[in-house]
Parts: C-alpha cells; structure tokens; sequence
C-alpha cells in the first residue's frame, strides 16, 4: 500500500486496499494448508495489515513472508496450543449441551469466552512484539480484558461476518476470497491503536525495528 495514494487518488488508494486483502487471504490460506503452521500464518497476517496500516507502506508478499520465516518456530507452537485449546473448548460445549448440564454449560461457556479473547489477541501481539511464549499468552489475556469495549467490538465484527456468510450466499461468496485478509485488516484497526501505548514514540519504524520487546510482564 502506498500513502501517497490516499492524497493523490482515494479510488485507487481503495482499490489496492482491496487487492491486498485479497492477496493476504490466499497467502493465509496457502502457509496454514499444514493447519500447524496456522499460528505463524496469522502472526504474519497480522503483522503485513498492522504494518501497513502503521506505515503505508507496499510489498505485502514480503512483509508477509519476513514474518512468517522470523516468527515460524514460537507462533507455530501457540498456534499449536491454541488448536488444541480450541478443540477442546468444543468438546466441552457439545458435552454440557448434549447431555443439557446447565452448570457446566455456564462453565464452559465462560472458559470459551476467554479463549475467543485471548486467541483474538495472541497473534497480533506474536507479530508486534518480542516476548516468550507464556508472557505473550498471558499478556493476549490480560489485554483482552483491559481493552474489553475494543475486545467486544472485534468480537462483533467476526460474528458480522460469519452471521454474513451463514444468512447470505452473496456474503459467503465474497468471503470465499478475502475474509482471512478482511478480518485481520478491520481487526487490525483496532489493534493499531491498542499497541500505539506500548509502543515506542518514533514516527517511523523501519521493518527491521518492528518487533519490540514487550516490557508489560516484568515482575
């Protein structure tokens, strides 16, 4: 994406907008066809959309790929817990559901909730920020709830779309093509802001420097 763009021509801007969606879905779609590495394809989603939210600036297959090679070993393992996580939050749910255990139910449901949270926040910060593995997922916690109103408002937005698709054939054709890349970018908005407190104060960041070291768990 180039920011210049949005001065000289806001349709073409848009256009490009939409073409990078468009390509970072299917880049999403190709590196997560092993499903194991779908942790290190969404850090690197998120990490192409924030950047060129932050920045304006091109080259998304890049920005992509230099983040799916760099953050490859810890986002595959989160992405791998929260695979396993995520199943088991299912099991759970159909378990107190099929046999209509109301107290479980509740249990379950809370505990989905914080695991909707925190995988809604965990890759982005993968992507923004340096740290270990337990800190990025108790920080992905901590974050979602601190930022609970935001929290709520991505979670909005991924039920927007998927009610879209379910009610709407038109919607779920569309999203055939772009969703990964829609999501991550309307999410990314909102992520943008979030980090800009914990980020540093420089205007610019070269990609070099993107990746910062998140200070926030220190004891």
């Amino acid at each position: 994406m180039n920011r210049s763009l949005s001065t000289d021509n806001p349709i073409m801007y848009f256009l490009t907008i939409v073409c990078d969606i468009v390509i970072l879905h299917f880049l999403w779609l190709l590196t997560s066809l092993p499903i194991l590495t779908i942790g290190a394809s969404t850090t690197a989603l998120y990490y192409t959309t924030m950047k060129c939210i932050r920045n304006g600036q091109g080259g998304v297959v890049k920005l992509f790929f230099k983040s799916f090679r760099e953050n490859f070993k810890q986002a595959t393992g989160i992405g791998v817990l929260a695979l396993l996580a995520g199943v088991l939050c299912a099991f759970d749910m159909w378990f107190a559901v099929s046999r209509n255990i109301k107290s479980m139910l509740v249990i379950f449901t809370i505990m989905s909730l914080i695991y909707l949270f925190t995988v809604l926040y965990v890759f982005p910060l993968q992507a923004q920020f340096e740290n270990t593995v337990k800190a990025t997922i108790k920080n992905a916690f901590l974050m979602s709830i601190k930022n609970l109103p935001w929290t709520l408002l991505m979670v909005a937005i991924t039920a927007a779309i998927a009610a879209g698709c379910y009610f709407s054939s038109t919607v779920l054709g569309l999203m055939l093509i772009c969703v990964a890349g829609l999501h991550a970018y309307l999410c990314s908005l909102v992520f943008v802001h979030i980090f800009n407190e914990y980020m540093p104060e420089e205007e610019e960041k070269s990609d070099e420097d993107f990746h910062i070291v998140d200070d926030t768990d220190e004891d």
